[in-house]
Formats: structure tokens, sequence, C-alpha cells
């Protein structure tokens, strides 16, 4: 594995981190993406981690709007 696709998998895997992964999501899709159009050897690798790290975005996206909306449910209580 080289060294860009070594380090997208990296980001990938920190996304996964919740709350605090969406510093690493961004960084995981454009090392995945610059690995892909790159044609990188391990373009699998460069594959998974641009479409973990944007899944990935989107649940964290998600829970931050969670994270700002339940004091707002919690007073229409």
């Amino acid at each position: 594995m080289s060294g860009l696709a070594g380090t997208a998998r990296a980001f990938a895997t920190y996304s996964l981190v919740p709350y605090l992964g969406i510093v690493f999501c961004p960084g995981a899709v454009v090392l995945g993406t610059v690995g892909i159009v790159s044609r990188d050897s391990s373009r699998n690798v460069c594959y998974a981690s641009t479409i973990v790290g944007a899944v990935v975005l989107g649940i964290q996206l998600f829970l931050w709007w969670v994270l700002y909306q339940v004091p707002l449910w919690a007073n229409r209580l």
C-alpha cells in the first residue's frame, strides 16, 4: 500500500470517531479521490476510503444536527 492510500485509509478510520470524526471525513474523501485519479496502485483502498469518508460525513452531519435539535425538542415538552 502506498503512502497516499495508507493516509486515506487512516483518515477513513479516524472519521469513525463519533462527533470528532467529522474533522477527518473530508481528508478521507479528498485523499481517496486523489488516489483514484492518480491511478494509485492501491485503488481499491482509495475507493473504500472515499466511500467510507462520504458515508460517514453524512452520518456525522446528521449527528451534529441532532445534537443541536435535542434542546429545542426538549423545550417543546
